[in-house]
Protein backbone atom coordinates (compact mmCIF):
# COMPACT_ATOMS: atom_id res chain seq x y z
CA UNK A 1 0.00 0.00 0.00
CA UNK A 2 2.78 2.45 0.97
CA UNK A 3 4.80 1.65 -2.17
CA UNK A 4 1.77 2.21 -4.38
CA UNK A 5 1.11 5.57 -2.71
CA UNK A 6 4.76 6.67 -2.99
CA UNK A 7 5.00 5.52 -6.62
CA UNK A 8 1.97 7.67 -7.57
CA UNK A 9 0.86 5.25 -10.25
CA UNK A 10 -2.64 5.44 -8.80
CA UNK A 11 -4.54 8.04 -6.85
CA UNK A 12 -5.04 7.70 -3.09
CA UNK A 13 -8.75 7.06 -3.69
CA UNK A 14 -8.02 4.19 -6.10
CA UNK A 15 -5.50 2.63 -3.70
CA UNK A 16 -7.98 2.81 -0.80
CA UNK A 17 -10.58 1.00 -2.94
CA UNK A 18 -8.10 -1.70 -3.97
CA UNK A 19 -7.07 -2.38 -0.35
CA UNK A 20 -10.61 -1.84 1.00
CA UNK A 21 -9.55 0.78 3.53
CA UNK A 22 -9.99 4.49 4.12
CA UNK A 23 -7.91 7.19 2.42
CA UNK A 24 -6.59 8.17 5.88
CA UNK A 25 -5.08 4.70 6.31
CA UNK A 26 -3.29 4.97 2.96
CA UNK A 27 -1.83 8.35 3.94
CA UNK A 28 -0.66 6.94 7.31
CA UNK A 29 1.10 3.99 5.66
CA UNK A 30 2.71 6.27 3.08
CA UNK A 31 4.04 8.64 5.79
CA UNK A 32 5.35 5.73 7.90
CA UNK A 33 7.28 4.33 4.92
CA UNK A 34 8.77 7.75 4.04
CA UNK A 35 9.83 8.30 7.65
CA UNK A 36 11.42 4.84 7.81
CA UNK A 37 13.41 5.58 4.63
CA UNK A 38 14.53 8.94 6.03
CA UNK A 39 15.63 7.29 9.30
CA UNK A 40 17.62 4.66 7.40
CA UNK A 41 19.72 7.31 5.64
CA UNK A 42 19.96 9.74 8.53
CA UNK A 43 23.45 10.45 9.85
CA UNK A 44 23.88 9.90 13.54
CA UNK A 45 25.82 13.02 14.56
CA UNK A 46 26.85 11.52 17.88
CA UNK A 47 28.06 8.20 16.46
CA UNK A 48 31.76 7.57 17.13
CA UNK A 49 33.48 7.18 13.77
CA UNK A 50 37.01 6.62 15.07
CA UNK A 51 39.25 7.73 17.92
CA UNK A 52 42.55 9.58 17.71
CA UNK A 53 45.35 9.48 20.26
CA UNK A 54 46.31 13.13 20.72
CA UNK A 55 50.03 13.41 21.47
CA UNK A 56 52.51 16.25 21.34
CA UNK A 57 53.64 14.97 17.94
CA UNK A 58 50.02 15.04 16.75
CA UNK A 59 49.67 18.66 17.88
CA UNK A 60 52.88 19.57 16.03
CA UNK A 61 51.58 17.79 12.94
CA UNK A 62 48.32 19.76 13.26
CA UNK A 63 50.22 23.05 13.41
CA UNK A 64 52.19 22.27 10.24
CA UNK A 65 49.08 20.99 8.44
CA UNK A 66 46.98 24.03 9.35
CA UNK A 67 49.69 26.41 8.17
CA UNK A 68 50.52 24.65 4.89
CA UNK A 69 47.15 23.25 3.82
CA UNK A 70 44.80 25.94 5.11
CA UNK A 71 47.20 28.90 5.07
CA UNK A 72 46.27 29.67 8.69
CA UNK A 73 48.03 32.47 10.51
CA UNK A 74 50.01 31.71 13.67
CA UNK A 75 47.25 33.15 15.86
CA UNK A 76 44.65 31.29 13.78
CA UNK A 77 46.45 28.04 14.61
CA UNK A 78 46.48 28.98 18.30
CA UNK A 79 42.75 29.73 18.27
CA UNK A 80 41.92 26.49 16.42
CA UNK A 81 43.76 24.27 18.92
CA UNK A 82 42.17 26.04 21.87
CA UNK A 83 38.67 25.96 20.35
CA UNK A 84 38.64 22.36 19.07
CA UNK A 85 41.01 20.54 21.43
CA UNK A 86 40.92 22.86 24.47
CA UNK A 87 44.71 22.95 24.15
CA UNK A 88 46.26 26.40 24.57
CA UNK A 89 49.56 26.95 22.77
CA UNK A 90 51.82 30.01 22.70
CA UNK A 91 52.82 32.04 19.67
CA UNK A 92 56.44 31.08 20.23
CA UNK A 93 55.56 27.38 20.23
CA UNK A 94 53.85 27.71 16.85
CA UNK A 95 56.93 29.49 15.50
CA UNK A 96 59.30 26.82 16.88
CA UNK A 97 57.21 23.96 15.44
CA UNK A 98 57.17 25.51 11.96
CA UNK A 99 60.86 26.41 12.24
CA UNK A 100 61.78 22.80 13.01
CA UNK A 101 59.63 21.56 10.11
CA UNK A 102 61.29 24.13 7.80
CA UNK A 103 64.75 22.77 8.72
CA UNK A 104 63.69 19.26 7.66
CA UNK A 105 62.03 20.63 4.51
CA UNK A 106 65.23 22.47 3.54
CA UNK A 107 67.27 19.26 3.62
CA UNK A 108 64.70 17.50 1.42
CA UNK A 109 64.59 20.44 -1.03
CA UNK A 110 68.37 20.39 -1.42
CA UNK A 111 68.54 16.63 -1.97
CA UNK A 112 66.84 16.61 -5.37
CA UNK A 113 68.93 16.38 -8.52
CA UNK A 114 67.72 18.82 -11.16
CA UNK A 115 69.38 17.32 -14.24
CA UNK A 116 66.05 16.02 -15.57
CA UNK A 117 64.69 19.56 -16.04
CA UNK A 118 64.75 20.33 -19.77
CA UNK A 119 62.34 23.28 -19.98
CA UNK A 120 61.91 25.77 -17.15
CA UNK A 121 60.29 29.14 -16.49
CA UNK A 122 61.86 31.86 -14.32
CA UNK A 123 60.31 35.00 -12.88
CA UNK A 124 59.99 37.15 -9.75
CA UNK A 125 57.09 37.75 -7.39
CA UNK A 126 57.14 40.65 -4.93
CA UNK A 127 56.36 40.76 -1.23
CA UNK A 128 56.69 44.08 0.59
CA UNK A 129 58.47 45.44 -2.49
CA UNK A 130 61.17 42.78 -2.15
CA UNK A 131 61.63 40.21 -4.93
CA UNK A 132 61.22 36.48 -4.45
CA UNK A 133 63.05 34.63 -7.22
CA UNK A 134 61.37 31.51 -8.59
CA UNK A 135 62.08 28.82 -11.17
CA UNK A 136 59.63 26.06 -12.16
CA UNK A 137 60.08 22.95 -14.30
CA UNK A 138 57.39 23.30 -16.98
CA UNK A 139 56.88 19.57 -17.55
CA UNK A 140 56.49 18.48 -13.91
CA UNK A 141 55.58 21.86 -12.25
CA UNK A 142 58.40 21.22 -9.75
CA UNK A 143 59.59 24.42 -8.06
CA UNK A 144 63.40 24.35 -8.27
CA UNK A 145 63.96 27.79 -6.71
CA UNK A 146 61.99 29.97 -4.29
CA UNK A 147 64.34 32.47 -2.69
CA UNK A 148 64.04 35.88 -1.07
CA UNK A 149 66.44 38.51 -2.35
CA UNK A 150 67.31 42.13 -1.73
CA UNK A 151 67.66 42.78 -5.44
CA UNK A 152 66.88 41.11 -8.75
CA UNK A 153 69.99 42.12 -10.67
CA UNK A 154 72.11 39.70 -12.71
CA UNK A 155 74.52 39.04 -9.83
CA UNK A 156 71.72 37.94 -7.50
CA UNK A 157 70.24 35.70 -10.17
CA UNK A 158 73.71 34.40 -11.00
CA UNK A 159 74.40 33.30 -7.41
CA UNK A 160 71.17 31.31 -7.22
CA UNK A 161 71.66 29.82 -10.67
CA UNK A 162 75.15 28.66 -9.64
CA UNK A 163 73.64 26.86 -6.63
CA UNK A 164 71.11 25.14 -8.88
CA UNK A 165 73.80 24.33 -11.45
CA UNK A 166 75.72 22.45 -8.75
CA UNK A 167 72.67 20.18 -8.46
CA UNK A 168 72.57 19.48 -12.20
CA UNK A 169 70.30 22.30 -13.33
CA UNK A 170 71.05 22.94 -17.03
CA UNK A 171 67.78 23.25 -18.97
CA UNK A 172 67.74 23.22 -22.75
CA UNK A 173 65.19 26.05 -22.77
CA UNK A 174 64.23 28.65 -20.20
CA UNK A 175 61.19 30.91 -20.55
CA UNK A 176 61.86 34.38 -19.19
CA UNK A 177 60.36 37.87 -19.37
CA UNK A 178 62.17 41.05 -20.42
CA UNK A 179 63.77 41.77 -17.01
CA UNK A 180 67.40 42.72 -17.68
CA UNK A 181 68.84 41.11 -14.54
CA UNK A 182 67.06 37.85 -15.29
CA UNK A 183 68.33 37.79 -18.87
CA UNK A 184 71.95 38.69 -18.07
CA UNK A 185 72.12 36.28 -15.13
CA UNK A 186 71.05 33.38 -17.35
CA UNK A 187 73.38 34.41 -20.17
CA UNK A 188 76.40 34.47 -17.86
CA UNK A 189 75.73 31.29 -15.86
CA UNK A 190 73.86 29.17 -18.42
CA UNK A 191 75.26 30.24 -21.81
CA UNK A 192 74.17 26.97 -23.47
CA UNK A 193 70.53 27.37 -22.39
CA UNK A 194 68.19 28.79 -25.03
CA UNK A 195 66.38 31.83 -23.62
CA UNK A 196 62.86 32.15 -24.96
CA UNK A 197 60.95 35.32 -24.21
CA UNK A 198 57.57 34.93 -22.59
CA UNK A 199 54.30 35.60 -24.46
CA UNK A 200 52.10 35.50 -21.35
CA UNK A 201 52.76 39.04 -20.13
CA UNK A 202 52.24 40.57 -23.57
CA UNK A 203 48.92 38.75 -24.05
CA UNK A 204 47.85 39.89 -20.58
CA UNK A 205 48.74 43.50 -21.44
CA UNK A 206 46.73 43.24 -24.67
CA UNK A 207 43.69 41.98 -22.78
CA UNK A 208 44.06 44.66 -20.10
CA UNK A 209 44.26 47.39 -22.75
CA UNK A 210 41.23 45.98 -24.56
CA UNK A 211 39.29 45.96 -21.29
CA UNK A 212 40.32 49.56 -20.62
CA UNK A 213 39.11 50.69 -24.07
CA UNK A 214 35.85 48.76 -23.65
CA UNK A 215 35.21 50.51 -20.32
CA UNK A 216 35.95 53.87 -21.93
CA UNK A 217 33.39 53.17 -24.65
CA UNK A 218 30.81 52.18 -22.02
CA UNK A 219 31.40 55.28 -19.86
CA UNK A 220 31.34 57.60 -22.90
CA UNK A 221 28.09 56.00 -24.08
CA UNK A 222 26.53 56.76 -20.70
CA UNK A 223 27.80 60.33 -20.90
CA UNK A 224 26.35 60.80 -24.41
CA UNK A 225 22.94 59.46 -23.35
CA UNK A 226 22.94 61.79 -20.33
CA UNK A 227 23.76 64.82 -22.52
CA UNK A 228 21.05 63.89 -25.04
CA UNK A 229 18.43 63.58 -22.28
CA UNK A 230 19.46 66.94 -20.81
CA UNK A 231 19.21 68.56 -24.25
CA UNK A 232 15.72 67.12 -24.76
CA UNK A 233 14.57 68.41 -21.36
CA UNK A 234 15.99 71.92 -21.81
CA UNK A 235 13.25 74.60 -21.94
CA UNK A 236 15.41 77.55 -22.95
CA UNK A 237 16.33 77.63 -26.67
CA UNK A 238 19.93 78.77 -26.04
CA UNK A 239 20.49 76.12 -23.39
CA UNK A 240 19.00 73.45 -25.66
CA UNK A 241 21.36 74.53 -28.44
CA UNK A 242 24.41 74.42 -26.13
CA UNK A 243 23.52 71.00 -24.74
CA UNK A 244 22.84 69.62 -28.22
CA UNK A 245 26.26 70.86 -29.34
CA UNK A 246 27.91 69.20 -26.33
CA UNK A 247 26.04 65.97 -27.08
CA UNK A 248 27.17 66.14 -30.71
CA UNK A 249 30.83 66.53 -29.66
CA UNK A 250 30.51 63.63 -27.21
CA UNK A 251 28.86 61.50 -29.91
CA UNK A 252 31.76 62.17 -32.27
CA UNK A 253 34.20 61.21 -29.51
CA UNK A 254 32.21 58.03 -28.88
CA UNK A 255 32.44 57.08 -32.56
CA UNK A 256 36.23 57.54 -32.49
CA UNK A 257 36.49 55.46 -29.29
CA UNK A 258 34.39 52.64 -30.74
CA UNK A 259 36.53 52.63 -33.86
CA UNK A 260 39.72 52.53 -31.77
CA UNK A 261 38.37 49.72 -29.58
CA UNK A 262 37.18 47.54 -32.45
CA UNK A 263 40.41 48.05 -34.43
CA UNK A 264 42.61 47.35 -31.41
CA UNK A 265 40.66 44.19 -30.54
CA UNK A 266 41.03 42.92 -34.11
CA UNK A 267 44.78 43.62 -34.18
CA UNK A 268 45.24 42.06 -30.73
CA UNK A 269 43.43 38.90 -31.83
CA UNK A 270 45.56 38.66 -34.96
CA UNK A 271 48.69 39.07 -32.88
CA UNK A 272 47.66 36.46 -30.33
CA UNK A 273 46.16 33.83 -32.63
CA UNK A 274 47.98 34.28 -35.94
CA UNK A 275 51.44 35.48 -34.89
CA UNK A 276 52.16 34.15 -31.41
CA UNK A 277 50.17 30.90 -31.41
CA UNK A 278 52.35 27.86 -32.07
CA UNK A 279 49.97 26.22 -34.54
CA UNK A 280 50.11 28.88 -37.21
CA UNK A 281 51.94 30.29 -40.18
CA UNK A 282 55.57 29.98 -41.27
CA UNK A 283 58.09 32.45 -39.72
CA UNK A 284 58.26 34.80 -42.72
CA UNK A 285 54.45 35.18 -42.79
CA UNK A 286 54.35 35.79 -39.03
CA UNK A 287 57.06 38.45 -39.32
CA UNK A 288 55.20 40.25 -42.11
CA UNK A 289 51.92 40.15 -40.19
CA UNK A 290 53.70 41.26 -37.00
CA UNK A 291 55.12 44.35 -38.71
CA UNK A 292 51.71 45.20 -40.16
CA UNK A 293 50.02 44.91 -36.74
CA UNK A 294 52.67 47.11 -35.08
CA UNK A 295 52.29 49.68 -37.85
CA UNK A 296 48.51 49.81 -37.43
CA UNK A 297 48.77 49.94 -33.63
CA UNK A 298 51.20 52.86 -33.93
CA UNK A 299 48.43 54.83 -35.64
CA UNK A 300 46.05 54.01 -32.77
CA UNK A 301 48.74 54.99 -30.25
CA UNK A 302 48.30 58.61 -31.32
CA UNK A 303 44.85 58.54 -29.72
CA UNK A 304 45.91 56.66 -26.55
CA UNK A 305 49.65 57.17 -26.11
CA UNK A 306 49.68 55.97 -22.51
CA UNK A 307 48.03 52.58 -22.98
CA UNK A 308 48.45 51.57 -26.62
CA UNK A 309 51.73 53.50 -26.92
CA UNK A 310 53.33 51.40 -24.19
CA UNK A 311 52.33 48.19 -25.98
CA UNK A 312 53.65 49.48 -29.31
CA UNK A 313 56.99 50.38 -27.70
CA UNK A 314 57.23 46.89 -26.20
CA UNK A 315 56.41 45.31 -29.56
CA UNK A 316 59.09 47.40 -31.31
CA UNK A 317 61.87 46.38 -28.92
CA UNK A 318 60.82 42.73 -28.46
CA UNK A 319 60.14 41.82 -32.10
CA UNK A 320 62.91 39.24 -32.54
CA UNK A 321 62.44 37.87 -29.02
CA UNK A 322 58.71 37.27 -29.53
CA UNK A 323 59.17 35.68 -32.95
CA UNK A 324 62.08 33.39 -32.07
CA UNK A 325 59.76 30.53 -31.07
CA UNK A 326 58.59 30.33 -34.70
CA UNK A 327 62.22 30.05 -35.79
CA UNK A 328 62.73 27.25 -33.26
CA UNK A 329 59.73 25.41 -34.72
CA UNK A 330 61.06 26.01 -38.24
CA UNK A 331 64.36 24.26 -37.39
CA UNK A 332 62.52 21.19 -36.10
CA UNK A 333 60.08 21.20 -39.02
CA UNK A 334 63.02 21.33 -41.45
CA UNK A 335 64.33 18.07 -39.95
CA UNK A 336 60.84 16.57 -40.17
CA UNK A 337 60.52 17.62 -43.82
CA UNK A 338 63.86 16.01 -44.65
CA UNK A 339 62.87 12.82 -42.83
CA UNK A 340 59.62 12.39 -44.78
CA UNK A 341 60.95 13.94 -48.03
CA UNK A 342 58.34 16.68 -48.24
CA UNK A 343 58.64 20.46 -48.44
CA UNK A 344 58.83 22.45 -45.22
CA UNK A 345 55.94 24.55 -46.54
CA UNK A 346 53.77 21.42 -46.43
CA UNK A 347 54.81 20.77 -42.83
CA UNK A 348 53.77 24.31 -41.87
CA UNK A 349 50.41 23.83 -43.59
CA UNK A 350 49.81 20.66 -41.59
CA UNK A 351 50.86 22.58 -38.48
CA UNK A 352 48.29 25.28 -39.24
CA UNK A 353 45.59 22.62 -39.71
CA UNK A 354 46.16 21.29 -36.18
CA UNK A 355 44.64 24.45 -34.72
CA UNK A 356 41.19 23.20 -35.75
CA UNK A 357 39.33 20.56 -33.77
CA UNK A 358 38.90 17.14 -35.31
CA UNK A 359 35.12 17.74 -35.41
CA UNK A 360 35.60 20.94 -37.40
CA UNK A 361 34.76 20.76 -41.12
CA UNK A 362 37.72 23.04 -41.95
CA UNK A 363 40.10 20.48 -40.44
CA UNK A 364 38.83 17.72 -42.73
CA UNK A 365 38.81 19.97 -45.80
CA UNK A 366 42.41 21.09 -45.30
CA UNK A 367 43.75 17.70 -44.14
CA UNK A 368 42.17 15.95 -47.14
CA UNK A 369 43.91 18.38 -49.50
CA UNK A 370 47.25 17.88 -47.74
CA UNK A 371 47.00 14.08 -47.82
CA UNK A 372 47.52 14.22 -51.56
CA UNK A 373 50.96 15.72 -50.89
CA UNK A 374 52.01 13.35 -48.09
CA UNK A 375 50.21 10.14 -48.96
CA UNK A 376 49.54 7.52 -46.28
CA UNK A 377 52.04 9.10 -43.88
CA UNK A 378 49.84 12.14 -43.17
CA UNK A 379 48.71 10.89 -39.74
CA UNK A 380 52.27 9.97 -38.81
CA UNK A 381 53.56 13.43 -39.81
CA UNK A 382 50.70 15.14 -37.97
CA UNK A 383 51.47 13.18 -34.78
CA UNK A 384 55.13 14.21 -35.05
CA UNK A 385 54.11 17.86 -35.45
CA UNK A 386 51.77 17.67 -32.45
CA UNK A 387 54.60 16.16 -30.37
CA UNK A 388 56.90 19.03 -31.38
CA UNK A 389 54.23 21.61 -30.51
CA UNK A 390 53.62 20.00 -27.13
CA UNK A 391 57.31 20.14 -26.22
CA UNK A 392 57.80 23.71 -27.45
CA UNK A 393 56.92 26.21 -24.75
CA UNK A 394 56.35 29.93 -25.22
CA UNK A 395 54.72 31.13 -21.96
CA UNK A 396 55.83 31.34 -18.33
CA UNK A 397 52.34 30.29 -17.24
CA UNK A 398 53.66 27.58 -14.93
CA UNK A 399 55.69 29.99 -12.83
CA UNK A 400 52.70 32.37 -12.75
CA UNK A 401 50.59 29.45 -11.56
CA UNK A 402 53.11 28.86 -8.76
CA UNK A 403 52.87 32.52 -7.78
CA UNK A 404 49.07 32.31 -7.65
CA UNK A 405 49.31 29.40 -5.19
CA UNK A 406 51.99 31.19 -3.18
CA UNK A 407 50.26 34.58 -2.85
CA UNK A 408 47.72 33.49 -0.16
CA UNK A 409 50.71 32.96 2.15
CA UNK A 410 52.27 36.35 1.33
CA UNK A 411 50.33 38.73 3.54
CA UNK A 412 51.67 42.27 3.05
CA UNK A 413 51.24 42.95 6.77
CA UNK A 414 53.43 40.04 7.81
CA UNK A 415 57.07 39.12 7.46
CA UNK A 416 57.90 35.92 5.57
CA UNK A 417 61.31 34.38 6.22
CA UNK A 418 63.39 32.35 3.80
CA UNK A 419 62.89 29.26 6.00
CA UNK A 420 59.10 29.56 5.71
CA UNK A 421 59.46 29.98 1.93
CA UNK A 422 61.48 26.76 1.92
CA UNK A 423 58.69 25.00 3.85
CA UNK A 424 56.11 26.26 1.35
CA UNK A 425 58.33 25.19 -1.56
CA UNK A 426 58.56 21.72 -0.01
CA UNK A 427 54.78 21.55 0.52
CA UNK A 428 53.88 22.67 -3.02
CA UNK A 429 56.38 20.21 -4.51
CA UNK A 430 54.94 17.28 -2.55
CA UNK A 431 51.23 18.07 -2.73
CA UNK A 432 49.44 15.79 -5.24
CA UNK A 433 47.54 17.32 -8.13
CA UNK A 434 43.88 16.57 -7.44
CA UNK A 435 42.99 17.33 -11.05
CA UNK A 436 44.91 17.93 -14.25
CA UNK A 437 44.25 17.77 -17.98
CA UNK A 438 47.49 15.78 -18.27
CA UNK A 439 47.17 12.12 -17.32
CA UNK A 440 50.86 12.01 -16.38
CA UNK A 441 50.21 14.50 -13.56
CA UNK A 442 46.92 13.24 -12.12
CA UNK A 443 47.21 12.27 -8.44
CA UNK A 444 50.97 12.81 -8.61
CA UNK A 445 53.12 15.41 -6.92
CA UNK A 446 55.53 17.65 -8.88
CA UNK A 447 58.41 15.76 -7.22
CA UNK A 448 57.02 12.44 -8.46
CA UNK A 449 56.48 13.84 -11.95
CA UNK A 450 60.05 15.15 -12.12
CA UNK A 451 61.86 12.11 -10.71
CA UNK A 452 59.47 9.39 -11.86
CA UNK A 453 59.74 7.83 -8.41
CA UNK A 454 57.17 7.62 -5.57
CA UNK A 455 57.83 9.19 -2.18
CA UNK A 456 56.31 9.16 1.30
CA UNK A 457 53.40 11.49 2.18
CA UNK A 458 54.75 14.99 2.79
CA UNK A 459 54.05 14.94 6.55
CA UNK A 460 55.91 11.66 6.94
CA UNK A 461 58.84 13.19 5.04
CA UNK A 462 58.94 15.82 7.79
CA UNK A 463 59.19 13.11 10.46
CA UNK A 464 55.54 12.86 11.52
CA UNK A 465 53.46 9.67 11.72
CA UNK A 466 50.28 10.08 9.70
CA UNK A 467 47.06 8.85 11.25
CA UNK A 468 45.51 5.79 9.56
CA UNK A 469 42.05 4.45 10.29
CA UNK A 470 41.98 0.73 11.20
CA UNK A 471 40.79 -1.57 8.43
CA UNK A 472 37.19 -2.73 8.86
Amino acid sequence: MALEAIGRRQTITEISKNFECSRTTVHEQKNRALQAAANAFEDADDETLFTIRVTKSFINQMVVGLFCISGSSYRGVMFFLESIFDYPISLGSVFNILDAAADKAASVNGAYELGSIKSSAADEVFHRNQPILSIVDIESRYCALLAKANDRDHETWGIHLLDLQARGYAPVTSIIDSAKGLIKGHEEILPETILRHDHFHLIRDLKDCGRFLKNQVASTTTEVLTLIRRAEKAQDTQMKKERSAAASVALTELGALEDTYSTFQLLAQWLQHDVLQLAGYAPEVRAMLYDFIVSEMSILAGRHPHRIGAIVTSLHFRRDALLDVADALNDQFAQLAAQYKISINTVWKICYTTRYGIDNCTYHDQSSALESLTGEKYDEIEDAILAILEKTHRCSSMVENLHSRLRPYLDERKFVSQKILGLLQFYLNHKPFMRSKHERLKNKTPAQAMTGKPHLPWLEMLGFTCFKQPAI
